[in-house]
């Protein structure tokens, strides 16, 4: 009987044991924040990229004297802003076609888009967001309405948008079996700076 009073009150070993118990937990904690940390970096980088990109279209594509839409971008025709019969400093917006049109570039280009711009375009993005993949990558064009008779052609709004971007979990989903995360959609748009000198008259 004495023994097992001995045994009762040996304390030796209670450590482990509580370690033991607590190890697990620790492990989680430690892992769930990294994790989530980088899950929420990712999310945040992917948004910040997509406005850069649409920015950098909107500014690189434009220069004076280069068409934003047919020289470099985008090399099929998209409807024009002068019509002979049309007063010059009429606004674009009463152009018949010259709103309501759209093109988009997907991927690496092809087509009439550009794979050369496309890829300038995804370095430009990867530089705050590495992750980003030519197939996560779009850009639509459309028109705007603004501009005017003798600037050329109408000026578009340059849509950049991300898709299919998923966060996959490197030790969490072994420890608690967490699922890869499926990001949102990302978007922004920006107005073409119309710099393109206009006919002569």
């Amino acid at each position: 009987m004495w023994k097992l009073r001995k045994l009762a009150r040996d304390q030796r070993g209670s450590t482990l044991v509580e370690s033991a118990l607590v190890f697990p937990l620790l492990m989680i904690l430690t892992f769930g924040l990294v994790e989530f940390g980088v899950a929420f970096w990712q999310y945040h980088a992917a948004e910040k990229a997509t406005a850069v990109g649409a920015r950098w279209l909107a500014t690189r594509h434009g220069v004076r004297g280069a068409d934003p839409l047919t020289t470099e971008l985008y090399t099929a025709s998209v409807p024009d802003c002068f019509v002979a019969s049309t007063a010059y400093g009429t606004s674009c917006s009463q152009v018949d076609g010259a709103t309501g049109w759209s093109q988009t570039c997907s991927g690496g280009g092809g087509g009439s888009c550009s794979g050369a711009q496309m890829s300038a375009l995804l370095t430009q993005m990867q530089q705050f967001a590495p992750f980003l993949t030519a197939a996560n990558v779009s850009v639509q064009l459309r028109g705007s309405g603004m501009g005017f008779v003798g600037r050329g052609r109408p000026v578009p709004l340059i849509t950049v948008r991300t898709t299919g971007l998923t966060y996959n979990f490197i030790a969490i989903d072994k420890l608690i079996g967490v699922q890869p995360i499926t990001m949102p959609t990302f978007d922004s748009t920006a107005v073409g700076e119309d710099q393109k000198e206009g006919p002569a008259t």
